[in-house]
């Protein structure tokens, strides 16, 4: 709907130099030269940029704009973002204006974040990957989205998803693009939030994760990726796929930057009964944990039930394991679980979990639907018929699973006896086996490769694509070792490196439930030391996209040590001081 019209503004950031008068007294104050770049930027870089007047968010927005009209409706067509917010830039002036009266409100004051299409806007539409749903704007925020904007994050718009939250296609924009491949997948559901951060488009993005959907398309795309303990997050005016599973988590290019996002959507709410089973467990500050040295001693245990797949991948596992001797921590390998569980609960997840588990989907659907206003149509029955009618012949047809998803849950009910036994048996079950390899091998957490294969060729209701050179793999996959139990466990994908072929993976930490901490901290440790995220050659950087200029600093404190005197959070140690 809104989707080209703030596309079309392109301007030219002017490098500008700044450099302040006064000094902190009793300790070297100084100015250096500092290059910004809009390609791989943090939110610690921007905010220097902001704090030096070289940089504002309007700016910034307009940036991420210029690349948006590249490479979403220039000659690269990376379909990952459906909506642009028409007010992004109005937005953003705003925040720049509160700024200089009265300081920004916190580290995300000003920062262009997506939303996945799946997660309510008050003025912006969320189609949850529905044609049907294209123009339907939810009558108010989700609890996120809400607690974003109150921390000064301007919602640049929405982010593509696989309809329905399953993989990555979807009727409004068709296929999103892997931004180190366009012939393979972004994976799903949360396709464009991942392409979108890989790419540039963005600083930030928020994906969801019942099954795999933040940790999947993060590990294709590159990028970091956090599927929190269900509950740590509300789930109020989100769009329900499974609520026994389902969770929003961070997606972003740093571990130090999904950190930061954590701290501002992570929250009880009453309108989310499940987070209340969070209250007292939820970090004040989840950048505590950003700390280098703290695996070291740590006990990780390497799950090799997930190797064996493509053998580069299980290289870059290997190499991503040597470094985490490295860094000191007490590898313990091999880690295995019970065959049964394998089989049951991973490789037969679907059948044996999900299949059943999605019972609840028409009253958790149609409940969504009430909250929208009387041009939206309200009843499972009501999309289905659209779908097999109107959007059958269509240039964009519904993949049959999304059919499938509907037409089940017209003749399934939580009544069932299966499903009463998935939840009072099979799930809580799950749980016990899953901490008890925890406490059997008295392990902090367990890493492996998230995926046994690299993205996959593309394969939708228009067009498949054959990659003679892809490598697929019959390898159990990892992927619902988080959600499928009572108690949702939490994970963060880390790049650990790229194939022959340019296409990037991730490493998995995997912890007990309400380990994000101690997760963020194993994964800073491990990305400090290894740095390998890299941005794709194929969305390079455009012209006025680096800003040189002038900025404090101060001279002789080691690491870290400004943040913990007064008036320094500001003062950064001098970067040509700094340890590498």
């Amino acid at each position: 709907m809104f989707k080209s019209i703030q596309k079309t503004l392109v301007a030219t950031v002017v490098p500008v130099v700044a450099s302040a008068t006064f000094v902190n007294p009793g300790f070297a104050e100084t100015t250096e030269t500092v290059t910004f770049k809009l390609e791989e930027a943090t939110i610690e870089d921007i905010n220097r940029a902001f704090d030096a007047e070289a940089l504002t968010s309007k700016q910034l927005v307009q940036l991420y704009l210029n690349r948006i009209a590249a490479y979403e409706d220039g000659g690269t067509f990376l379909n990952a973002i459906t909506t642009v917010n028409p007010k992004a830039l109005e937005t953003a002036a705003a925040l720049d204006k509160e700024r200089k009266l009265k300081g920004p409100r916190s580290p995300l004051h000003g920062i262009p974040v997506l939303l996945k299409d799946n997660i309510d806007t008050f003025d912006l539409p969320t189609s949850n990957g529905s044609v049907i749903l294209k123009n339907a704007i939810p009558p108010d925020d989700a609890y996120i989205t809400k607690y974003l904007r109150d921390a000064g994050a301007v919602i640049l718009g929405k982010a593509a998803m696989g309809e329905f939250a399953g993989a990555s296609y979807n009727t409004i924009d068709g296929q999103p693009l892997n931004p180190y491949n366009f012939k393979r997948d972004t994976s799903g559901s949360s396709s464009g939030s991942a392409a979108s951060v890989a790419a540039n488009l963005t600083v930030l993005a928020i994906g969801t994760d019942t099954s795999t959907s933040v940790r999947g398309p993060a590990a294709v795309n590159g990028i970091v990726g956090l599927r929190p303990t269900t509950g740590l997050i509300s789930r109020d005016g989100i769009a329900p796929k499974n609520l026994t599973f389902d969770t929003a988590g961070p997606m972003a290019r740093t571990v130090t930057d999904t950190a930061i996002l954590l701290n501002a959507i992570a929250g009880v709410d009453s309108n989310d009964p499940l987070t209340l089973n969070s209250e007292g467990k939820i970090e004040k500050d989840y950048t505590k944990f950003l700390r280098t040295g703290s695996l070291k001693g740590a006990r990780i245990g390497v799950a090799r039930d997930f190797f064996g797949g493509d053998p580069e991948i299980d290289r870059l596992a290997e190499e991503a394991i040597a470094t985490l001797k490295e860094l000191g921590a007490k590898v313990v390998d091999p880690v295995y679980f019970d065959p049964e569980f394998i089989d049951f609960y991973v490789r037969n997840g679907g059948r044996n979990i999900r299949d059943i588990a999605d019972y609840r989907f028409k009253e958790d659907w149609e409940a969504y639907l009430a909250t929208f206003g009387p041009d939206v149509p309200k009843t499972v029955a009501e999309f289905v018929k659209i779908y097999e009618t109107e959007i059958a012949v269509s240039p964009l047809p519904v993949a049959d699973s999304v059919l499938s998803l509907l037409k089940d849950s017209l003749v399934t009910s939580t009544d069932a006896p299966e499903y009463q036994n998935l939840i009072d048996n099979v799930l809580p079950t799950a749980t016990q086996i899953k901490l008890a390899v925890f406490d059997r091998y008295n392990l902090d957490a367990l890493v492996f490769p998230y995926q046994t294969n690299f993205a996959a060729p593309i394969s939708n209701p228009i067009e498949s694509i054959d990659d003679p050179t892809f490598v697929s793999s019959n390898r159990p996959n990892p992927a619902t070792l988080g959600g499928y139990s009572s108690v949702g466990f939490p994970g963060i994908v880390v790049p650990m490196g790229f194939g022959t072929q340019g296409l990037p993976m991730t490493i998995s930490f995997f912890g007990k439930p309400y380990s994000e901490g101690k997760l963020i901290s194993y994964a800073y440790d491990y990305e400090q030391a290894s740095k390998k995220r890299q941005p794709s050659p194929l969305v390079p950087p455009l012209p006025g996209e680096v800003i040189v200029y002038k900025a404090r600093c101060v001279l002789g404190l080691p690491d870290r040590a400004a943040e913990k005197l007064p008036k320094f959070k500001k003062v950064p140690v001098c970067r040509s001081l700094q340890r590498p």
